[in-house]
């Protein structure tokens, strides 16, 4: 079975929503899916998961503050936090989310995880995003 940690910001509820339809996916795969709030998200709780979902809002066209610092306190344990750890996201936006996904790739590639698909690009006025993040929820409990 895989585990997959969900971590949310959401500032009206609809990154959390995203969060928990991702996590229907994960257990519609047979996967475990733990949602924390970035905030919460600590180091140790990578380690202790196979895989890793980020849903985030884009203010302002780049990631939120909240998952920007989640990102510079995870860095000084990131040694903790296995290689090649599988990381999805998804940036709820409104217009585009362009500077959120090259933020992210460049996450990736520092903290040396693997990312798992392309970005799921969620526009605030797709009436898809749930389905989607359900989807990328399932993809990732599967290893894809």
């Amino acid at each position: 079975m895989s585990k997959v940690l969900i971590s949310f910001q959401s500032f009206t509820g609809n990154c959390k929503a995203l969060a928990e339809a991702a996590a229907r996916g994960v257990a519609e795969a047979g996967g475990q899916a733990d949602v924390k709030n970035v905030a919460e998200t600590t180091a140790p709780d990578l380690a202790g998961h196979d895989a890793f979902i980020l849903v985030t809002p884009q203010p302002f066209q780049s990631l939120a503050g909240e998952t920007k610092t989640m990102f510079e306190r995870l860095w000084p344990e990131r040694a903790k936090i296995q290689p090649g750890l599988p990381f999805a996201a998804v940036i709820c936006h409104g217009t585009d989310a362009a500077g959120s996904a090259v933020a992210l790739d460049m996450f990736t590639k520092y903290f040396g995880w693997k990312k798992a698909g392309d970005w799921l690009l969620a526009s605030m006025t797709s009436s898809d995003r749930q389905e989607r993040a359900r989807q990328l929820g399932i993809a990732v409990a599967q290893g894809g």
